[in-house]
């Protein structure tokens, strides 16, 4: 440690001064040993204080790490260059082991024995150097190149080493360029199972290649066998874990790629004395060898690995094999760094006899398997005659690196050039994969010939080089062209592993030349035809594995030359053309069937062609190819015979040669042709690697053959051929490769966001040539054939239909995954501001500058007020950035760092240039300043107990001060759980603060958990037996209620608590707070410079009649472009879809964005698409109609979004929900759910007693639950090979929700499962789509948002709903707020209540609810930060107001007789009652839901209970058809029209229902015609209910009935509208807001011109029902939302209401609506509360009368001791006076014996022990002796000893108490201990006194406790009193109401309020049978009632406890 430090601090300092080192200095650089296994140096050590959280093995160390740390921030130029020293440092401690010199030395020094010549070393993990030190010494001229990744070891081995090229960076980061450069690679590389970044091997097709990310060794192998050249060797020290591991891939990998050369296991004490740890290690060393024919036994030895059956320790086989090869001299089974049996090798001749060992072991090995010629040669073929010589490299010093050219270096180049010099004059044509390829001047001959596309790239340092090419398949197309042109071509076939792209061999070659205008020369003799290709012995794993020689044919098709055909008599010409290939190609067996031609036929069909005269039906066709082929067999015939003549092969001129090593043209006898091989069409394994676009069915290229793949895994598939055409197969082999380089190209895109231009121009190419020869891919003739292929509705998305016919899709022109077009000029200041935002992120005035042509100066002075200048980040930020976020903490740093500019320039006598800066800073503060928000007080705030925010010490403290004990509480964030722990407990925690259950007894700690987490416990109590002997548990309710008050007692004592706290306290807590909260502002966003300059408003103002932009709209616009998404919180017809499209068409023209989406609900879809092509007519929208999403249409849609540049794709929120998520997203999220759990199980075990076993438990099954979901996820991955895109591959970047609160419906996880009203915890599936698209956008992008809400209802029901926002847009900032579940979330901003009532069987139910909401302003500013809220007033739309109407109706008979049934149901529960099945088991527990369900429908109709009942001209239907029939009338000249809404009873054809019941009795009672009336759920399709819009605007249809999903939003029919008809109350706020957004929105003439600008809003309640009273609350709950949003509510505090959507109305609130008078609501509740608090009365009396017992226990036992306590000091003094003791304090024994006259010592004690054996007294005291006068006495009792009832003795000192020591017992073997039994039994009496004085202080520190409790008095006494006399005087009022009245109240009395912001109206129908009784309405006539006090609420508490069971202290018992 002290050496490394020491070496740091000479590196530093070098690095200042600049300088090489001294010899002292490199001395002390080289003891530099690195941190490996010194974990010690993650602790804290920046104090003395931290040094207790060291453990004691590693506190010796502590003080260097602080040193250490000092060292390292003295020299870091600032905290960021600090913190990437710590983490580089804390990195290296896991992997960072160095090695010993003298190892190394034997590694180098055995390769320079053996002969091995170092000119190019790489080092990938140098450390300081070793490695290179010891090399260098061996190999001194030999270029080098090292790698460190971590910066402090880095910068030492650049001091040490200065001559080398050193990089500081990771290995992963080396120039590909260097790719088979190096001789050796050498190094001990990095330990440990690490991940490592480097995206090419990631994303490799080869598993090995992935897996070796995940495993930094298993990496660096591989990435190092890329980097030496062919035959370079490898030798690595590396963890066991390479040879040990059980996964063989990476070995197989290794072995296949390169010989092995040797493998030795190093003992695990070799790194022990350098750097101070034992790890196990292994050195390996690697011939690298590409192309191997087979394995050896020792490399197949080296791939297994073992494990041994007893020990379970892992090993190699090889080792098994080659035990000479293990470096140790002893071996044992122990375990590794990880507690996993190992294998432990030592070798006691510490590092030199290690090395020692090793040489010898090093040089066997390599003397029998290094191939010294391979090592030189670099190819195992033989060298080529004159090679190129290679570039030299220049070095500018001794032992730099400088990066290779490629073209001079590369494999593939230099082969080129290679076999480019052998044939110098010819085009030579080079096969790179599925291409052939031309490089420089031939690129640019056969471009000009072949009118193909020439393309240049860039070839290391030269600048570039041409290419041209062609797909492999089109070679018999263009070939033909080359020769007609005179060229001489050279074919190189390749043979190479496809995987190895960088490593292509080359070998035979086929030169074609024209045919010569002279004769031939004779060819030598003949030879025979070699039939086998000799090559390298590598194996082949490429498509034709069987390279021959191919020539051309006058129909241009290759053929071997193993088959000459014979040619057609024909005369040539020099116009002759080759023939194109046949399209019917026909069999030998259908040939036969054919009788041969006549000359004229022949002449006739032969003269025939594809091409220029092609056939016109199948029987031409036919003939045509019978005719080829005999024409052919003629030819063929005759060249034979000519060849025969001649000894030689000439074809048409054609000369053939082979080209392979020195080439020599060897002429070949033509053999007969043998007869065409038959194919195997047989199922077989495909060849070929999986690819990530193979499933199961799709079509793909198998040795030359077109077929399927099935059973598709990820090492493998079953080919299964295709009997095809040759046409047909041609047709499909393009196909293929057109389809494959298409997904080849979009994955590489998608996953690399770089351009390939070079692959789209092939895929050009491939779809060129298909369209041409076959036709576009989406053509009838096309379609069928490729929909055979499982990708094939990916390749019919390649077309798109654009006017009638098939246009390319833009994946052919540009990239369409990622944005690639570069904003290069702008109109105006603001938006080059908005693109360099986009481009850097940030203000570059610089770029900007460039944009507009403008000086920074004037731009800044353009900008002010947006831009201001920080100068913490010493750059200009917009406003919007700037004067947002923490403004407090920034505006301090700003003045902090003008007053240090300033004080370091005061004195400066010149211009320092920080003087302007100055300025500028100065004035952004004084903006920072004036942005601060007013600063919350100690008073202003509400503090729940159990808030995260609060420091854990601060709980600790007042817990510690409420128990009377000190309480410590901890805290941990991830599982977001509170642990509680008091070492010394007490009766407060035992007594007053606990409840016993019938169970378990809940003590004051349990209850203090339960007060943190704001729960209550789920106490049980048993009421009897089941049949089986079970205990019948049930809620204890009774428990349950004390146990609640205690809870509360805890949690409201906090607030009284913190108040009596000093004011400095007072004051950190507030700050504290403020900065958390407190401290954000919400920017100002000013969007009234944007111009929208692609805004058609011609077209917005002719078809909707939009004139111009609200301000409120720029203003939205402008804030979703800043911040890349938010919320839009427009109210119900302020324009929100113009603003949904005017953003994404904006953040697409800027490039903020490269492919939005829309998605909205299914009934306004349609218009958003409609809206979004009016205002933008040029733009490019892909919307989805109903067609789009059929099963037949869905995938192709998809591909349609994934490969073209849309600039919008709108769908409806459930098409959006059919798009799949990508599995890796859901698997990203999931894992990590899953380590979290996995870290908290540590902390669990860390913590170990602190912790519950239900945490641990659940925490077990939580792990469980989520690995099983990812099993099912990896299987779904691995199994769904035929998926269709997912949304990660289609590149959408944002995505625009309109009507958001459709996926409010999101899961979450809570402790509070039975707290109403929070909503279903498990989400919904389409919620959770929605969340995993949000986060792949922004995973992307790095930042929250990524998405924009845009709803008018962002918070439908509950505040609770403002959590699942944040969840989706926010979770980066809740994060910062310590907030990571919703139960942290509501701890901060929720209050919760428990209401206690009585159900239908009088017991106490508990209803927990979030209903009081607290630091409303913060959480308001929270929402307002990312959010733009606006009314219609504040937009200032043209819109009417609401005239809102309470239409009271009297119930009808039939309803009068409902309402008495369902109180009955209530009351009972007997559902036969109401005439249904009796209630199963689960709609018993939901029984309340039910009857409030039945009420509304008796609401309603009751017909809707029952369609027997008839009719009533008094029912609900009658009133609202009466009202409509009115306001029908009253507008009739103007065609008015009115939209009535009901989400019960609506239309259904062929069953009653209330909409065609009014339509009924418009259409007969009032004589409106029926086509005037439409319900909406009559409209099947988007253009049917588009028309009912329409005619309802115009006046055609009056009337329109329909639900709040399906007309209350997105419907745009308000021009004509006069009034809303609300048929029932929805549960919802937000239903009303939209159902009355329908009229009461912008557009509205008929309303404006005639109705006073006002439409009315009646609302129908039928009294005795709940209509009223839901009206009532939904209006008062939405009050409270719209308060939060704007910010206007005064109060800190909302309460929120009890309305339950999921659980009803409560039993009282029932009864007392349905009985039609409120007074028995208020009744209800009044005795609800009484009985509540008198049962919390009786807790209270009875826990203090518990409490009096225990008191009276203590008091007597405490009497009890101090007496007891007296009679043994007598005792005592009584002793001490007597006895003798020596001159040591000892007593001495002065025992006497009654029965024995010996008085020494030895003799008395044989004789006790005799006594011990024979005496018997039977249970009684015998005197035997005494001592120092104190009487000794024995007593025998019976005890059983193995089954045997035996006597035991036992020996008492006799005084006011007996005294025993040794329990009585004597010691049996020792007289003398015998003998001092009974003075040591005196001795010990004041030890007993101490136990019983102490005993007695805890008893008299309990009494105060208890006499308190006994003190206290029941504080609710008084309340008691007051609610009794207001329940007697409520029973009067009462009966005085229920006498008969003799005043009637007038029908259609009006009543207005006058604070209300709209007019009321309460409208009472007149009653049909009697004029005197009285109207009962749900609620009072001024509607709204006033909120309930919170001085009401229901809180029943007190406290009560019983005595514990065996606690009372008994007499001393000594």
């Amino acid at each position: 440690m002290r050496n490394n430090i020491e070496a740091i601090r000479v590196a530093f300092r070098l690095g200042v001064e600049k300088r090489p080192p001294t010899a002292a200095e490199r001395e002390a650089l080289g003891r530099y040993a690195g941190f490996g296994g010194l974990k010690c140096i993650l602790n804290d050590a920046n104090e003395l204080a931290d040094a207790a959280k060291w453990s004691k093995s590693d506190i010796e160390l502590f003080a260097p790490t602080v040193e250490l740390r000092r060292l390292i921030h003295d020299y870091s130029k600032n905290d960021k260059e600090f913190a990437a020293y710590m983490d580089s440092l804390k990195a290296s401690v896991l992997t960072a082991f160095y090695t010993p010199s003298p190892v190394i030395d034997a590694l180098a020094d055995t390769m320079k024995e053996r002969g091995v010549k170092v000119g190019s070393f790489l080092e990938p993990s140098a450390g300081q150097g070793a490695f290179v030190d010891s090399f260098l010494q061996h190999y001194p001229g030999a270029e080098t190149l090292a790698f460190e990744k971590d910066l402090l070891t880095g910068k030492i081995l650049s001091a040490l080493h200065p001559s080398i090229s050193a990089e500081i960076k990771g290995f992963e980061k080396i120039d590909p360029d260097f790719e088979g450069y190096f001789d050796v690679a050498a190094s001990n590389i990095p330990f440990g199972d690490f991940a490592v970044a480097d995206p090419r091997y990631a994303t490799s097709k080869e598993i090995a290649y992935r897996q070796s990310t995940k495993a930094i060794h298993n990496y660096f192998f591989l990435k190092s066998l890329d980097s030496v050249h062919e035959g370079g060797i490898v030798a690595f020290i590396a963890s066991q874990g390479v040879m040990n591991a059980a996964s063989p891939f990476v070995r197989m990998e290794m072995m296949r790629r390169a010989d092995l050369v040797g493998a030795f296991r190093l003992p695990n004490n070799t790194f022990s004395d350098n750097a101070g740890t034992d790890a196990g290690s292994d050195l390996i060393i690697l011939q690298k060898h590409s192309n191997k024919k087979a394995l050896s036994a020792d490399e197949e030895f080296f791939i297994q690995s073992i494990v041994d059956r007893e020990t379970k320790a892992p090993n190699n086989k090889y080792f098994a094999a080659f035990p000479q090869n293990v470096i140790c001299t002893e071996a044992k089974v122990g375990t590794d760094q990880f507690g996993k049996p190992a294998i432990i090798y030592k070798h006691e001749g510490g590092a030199d006899g290690i090395a020692s060992d090793m040489r010898k072991a090093l040089h066997e090995s390599l003397k029998m398997r290094l191939n010294l010629d391979f090592y030189n040669n670099r190819s195992l073929t033989p060298p080529t005659p004159e090679p190129p010589t290679p570039e030299s490299v220049k070095r500018s010093t001794e032992n730099k690196v400088e990066k290779p050219k490629r073209i001079a270096d590369t494999p593939l180049m230099q082969q080129y050039r290679e076999m480019k010099k052998k044939h110098p004059d010819a085009i030579l044509l080079f096969r790179v994969g599925d291409f052939y390829e031309c490089m420089g001047v031939d690129a640019v001959k056969a471009s000009e010939i072949l009118e193909i596309t020439l393309t240049r790239r860039r070839n290391g340092k030269a600048d570039n080089i041409e290419l041209a090419g062609f797909p492999h398949h089109a070679l018999d197309t263009y070939l033909p062209k080359l020769v007609r042109a005179g060229q001489r071509v050279a074919i190189c076939e390749q043979l190479e592993d496809p995987k190895q792209k960088q490593k292509e061999e080359y070998k035979p070659t086929e030169i074609i030349t024209p045919p010569p205008t002279v004769e031939p020369k004779p060819a030598p003799a003949p030879v025979e035809p070699v039939k086998e290709i000799e090559t390298d012995g590598g194996p082949d794993f490429n498509d034709n594995p069987d390279p021959r020689l191919f020539a051309y044919n006058l129909f241009g098709e290759l053929e071997p030359l193993q088959k000459p055909k014979r040619q057609p008599r024909q005369p040539k010409t020099e116009e002759d053309k080759p023939r194109p290939t046949t399209k019917i190609q026909i069999s030998d067996e259908q040939v036969k069937k054919f009788r041969p031609l006549s000359d004229k036929e022949l002449e006739f069909y032969g003269s025939l062609d594809w091409e220029t005269n092609p056939p016109i039906n199948g029987f031409y066709e036919t003939m045509m190819s019978i005719a080829h082929r005999q024409l052919a067999e003629m030819e063929a015939e005759r060249q034979a015979m000519e060849a025969t003549r001649k000894e030689t092969i000439t074809e048409d001129g054609t000369i053939i040669e082979i080209s392979k090593g020195d080439f020599v043209p060897k002429p070949r006898v033509a053999p007969e042709a043998p007869k065409p091989a038959e194919r195997d069409m047989s199922p077989r394994p495909f060849s070929e690697d999986i690819q990530f676009f193979h499933h199961n069915g799709s079509m793909v290229v198998d040795k030359g053959q077109v077929g399927f793949l099935s059973e598709v895994r990820k090492n493998g598939a079953t080919f299964s051929p295709l009997t095809l055409k040759p046409e047909q197969e041609k047709r499909a082999m393009l196909y293929i490769t057109l389809s494959e380089t298409y997904q080849q190209l979009y994955h590489f895109e998608a996953e690399t966001h770089e351009e390939d231009a070079d692959m789209r121009e092939h895929l050009n190419q491939y779809y060129d040539e298909f369209v041409v020869r076959y036709g576009n891919l989406n053509e009838k003739q096309n379609v069928k054939f490729i929909l055979m292929d499982a990708n094939g509705r990916d390749a019919l998305a390649l077309e798109r239909g654009e006017n009638g016919h098939f246009v390319k899709a833009d994946i052919f022109d540009h990239p369409v995954s990622f944005a690639v077009d570069e904003v290069t000029s702008v109109d105006t200041p603001m938006e080059a501001l908005t693109a360099s935002l986009n481009k850097f992120g940030e203000v570059n005035l610089e770029y900007m500058s460039s944009l507009v042509d403008m000086e920074q100066d004037a731009m800044t002075d353009s900008l002010a007020g947006h831009i201001y200048y920080n100068p913490l980040v010493s750059n200009f930020e917009i406003a919007d950035r700037f004067i947002a976020g923490n403004v407090v903490q920034k505006a301090e740093e700003v003045k902090e760092w003008v007053n240090r500019e300033e004080e370091r320039i005061k004195n400066f006598p010149g211009f320092d240039g920080v003087e302007p800066f100055i300025d500028l800073s100065k004035e952004s503060l004084k903006a920072l300043e004036e942005a601060i928000p007013r600063k919350i007080t100690f008073d202003e705030l509400d503090f729940n107990f159990g808030e995260r925010w609060i420091p854990t010490g601060i709980y600790s403290a007042y817990m510690s001060h409420l128990y009377g004990t000190e309480v410590n509480i901890a805290y941990s964030s991830s599982m977001d759980e509170y642990s509680c722990d008091a070492r010394h407990k007490n009766m407060k925690i035992w007594e007053e603060f606990c409840v016993r259950g019938y169970y378990r007894v809940y003590d004051g700690m349990s209850l203090l958990k339960h007060a943190l987490h704001n729960t209550v416990p789920d106490i049980k109590k048993s009421i009897g037996k089941d049949e089986n002997g079970h205990d019948i548990k049930v809620p204890d309710s009774e428990a349950i209620q004390l146990a609640n008050t205690k809870i509360d007692e805890i949690r409201n004592g906090f607030s009284d608590w913190l108040e009596a706290q000093s004011p400095e306290f007072k004051d950190r807590l507030v700050d504290l707070y403020n900065s958390k909260f407190n401290c954000y502002v919400r920017p100002h966003y000013d969007g009234s410079h944007q111009k929208f300059p692609d805004l058609n408003m011609k077209l917005l103002g002719d078809r909707y009649h939009i004139n111009s932009v609200y301000q409120s709209q720029k203003d939205c616009v402008w804030m979703l472009i800043q911040n890349g998404g938010g919320i839009c919180d427009h109210q119900v017809g302020t324009g929100k879809t113009l603003i949904m499209c005017m953003a994404a068409h904006e953040m697409k023209r800027l490039g903020l964005v490269n492919k939005p989406m829309i998605i909205g609900m299914k009934a306004n879809v349609a218009e958003i698409a409609m809206t979004y092509q009016t205002a933008y007519p040029n733009a490019r929208i892909l919307y989805a109609d109903a067609k789009s999403f059929t099963a037949a249409n869905r995938v192709n849609f998809f591909n349609q979004i994934k490969n073209n540049d849309y600039d919008c794709i709108i769908m409806s929120h459930d098409q959006f929900g059919k798009i799949p998520q990508s599995p890796e997203m859901q698997q990203q999220i999931l894992q990590s759910e899953l380590d979290t759990v996995e870290e908290n199980l540590e902390v669990v075990k860390q913590q170990g007693h602190d912790i519950s076993r239900g945490m641990l438990k659940g925490l077990l099954k939580r792990k469980e639950n989520l690995t099983a979901k990812l099993t099912i996820i990896q299987y779904q991955m691995e199994q769904s090979k035929d998926s269709v895109v997912d949304f990660k591959q289609m590149g959408i970047d944002h995505i625009f929700v309109d009507e958001s609160q459709c996926f409010k419906n999101l899961m979450f996880n809570t402790r509070h499962d039975r707290v109403a009203g929070l909503g279903n915890s498990e989400g919904s599936q389409r919620s959770l789509n929605l969340l995993y698209a949000i986060r792949t956008i922004q995973e992307r992008t790095g930042r929250d948002l990524g998405a924009t809400f845009l709803s008018g209802t962002t918070i439908s029901n509950s505040l609770t709903e403002l959590y699942l926002l944040f969840k989706y847009l926010r979770p980066k900032e809740l994060e910062r707020q310590e907030i990571r579940c919703f139960d942290a979330w509501a701890a901060i901003f929720a209050k919760k209540t428990t209401d206690y009532e009585f159900n239908v069987t009088n017991s106490i139910v508990a209803k927990e609810r979030f209903r009081y909401f607290i630091k409303v302003p913060e959480l308001a500013a929270f929402y307002n930060e990312i959010t733009d809220y606006r009314t219609a007033q504040d937009v200032g739309v043209d819109r009417p107001e609401k005239n809102e109407i309470l239409h009271n109706i009297p119930p009808t008979s039939q309803q009068e007789e409902f309402i008495q049934k369902l109180m009955e149901f209530a009351k009972s529960g007997d559902a036969t009652i109401l005439g249904r099945a009796p209630l199963s088991d689960t709609e018993e527990k939901a029984k309340m839901l039910i009857a409030t369900d039945y009420a509304r429908k008796m609401a309603l109709d009751m017909r809707m209970i029952d369609p027997n009942y008839a009719d009533d001209p008094n029912n609900k239907a009658s009133h609202c058809a009466k009202m409509i029939a009115q306001y029908y009338h009253k507008y009739d000249a103007q065609k008015g029209t009115q939209f009535v809404f009901s989400d019960l009873g609506t239309y259904k054809p062929g069953e009653w229902n209330i909409y065609s019941e009014i339509k009924r009795k418009l259409v007969e009672d009032y004589g409106i015609p029926p086509h005037e009336i439409r319900f909406i759920q009559e409209c099947k399709t988007e253009r049917s209910r588009k028309a009912v819009i329409q005619a309802m605007n115009d006046g055609d249809v009056r009337v329109l009935f329909g639900s709040t999903s399906m007309l209350g939003t997105g419907v745009n029919a308000q021009r004509r509208a006069v009034a809303v008809h609300e048929l029932e109350c929805p549960w919802r706020p937000s239903d009303l807001e939209q159902r009355e957004g329908r009229a009461i929105r912008a557009g509205n003439e008929i309303a404006k011109l005639y109705a006073d600008n006002k439409v009315d809003v009646i609302i129908y309640a039928v009294e005795k029902s709940l209509d009223s009273y839901k009206f009532n609350l939904l209006h008062c709950k939405a009050t409270f939302i719209n308060q939060l949003k704007s910010g206007a509510l005064g109060a800190r505090t909302i309460d929120e209401g009890s309305m339950d959507e999921k659980n009803g109305m409560n039993f009282s609130e029932y009864m007392a609506i349905l009985s039609g008078n409120t007074d028995l609501l208020d009744k209800a509740k009044l005795e609800k509360r009484i009985a509540a608090l008198e049962s919390e009365r009786k807790s209270f009396n009875k826990g203090r009368g518990d409490s009096e017992f225990r008191l009276q226990t203590i008091t007597h036992d405490i009497a009890n001791n101090e007496a007891a306590i007296e009679r043994m000091k007598a005792d005592w003094e009584r002793y001490d006076k007597v006895v003798q003791r020596d001159k040591d304090g000892n007593p001495i024994n002065n025992l006497t014996i009654d029965t024995c006259n010996l008085s020494d010592e030895k003799n008395m004690g044989i004789h006790l022990q005799g006594l011990v054996q024979r005496t018997d007294t039977h249970g009684q005291y015998q005197r035997v002796g005494e001592v120092y006068g104190f009487p000794i006495s024995i007593i025998s009792e019976r005890v059983l000893a193995d089954g045997v009832e035996k006597v035991q003795n036992r020996f008492v000192v006799e005084g006011n108490y007996k005294y025993k020591y040794n329990n009585g017992q004597l010691a049996m073997a020792d007289t003398h201990a015998a003998c001092m039994n009974f003075v040591n039994a005196l001795e010990k009496i004041p030890g007993i006194i101490a136990q019983y004085e102490e005993r007695t202080a805890k008893l008299k520190a309990d009494v105060p406790i208890l006499e308190g409790i006994m003190a206290k008095t029941w504080g609710k006494e008084d309340e008691l009193k007051q609610l009794k006399s207001e329940l007697a005087a409520l029973d009067r009022k009462i009966a005085a109401e229920l006498a008969p009245k003799h005043e009637n109240k007038e029908d259609g009395e009006e009543v207005k309020r006058e604070d209300s912001p709209h007019t009321v109206q309460t409208i009472d129908a007149p009653t049909p049978d009697t004029d005197n009784k009285k109207s009962m309405v749900a609620e009072p006539t001024t509607t709204y009632k006033e909120r309930e006090p919170l001085s009401s609420r229901i809180i029943i508490g007190g406290c009560g406890v019983t005595p514990p069971g065996s606690f009372r202290a008994a007499g001393p018992k000594l």
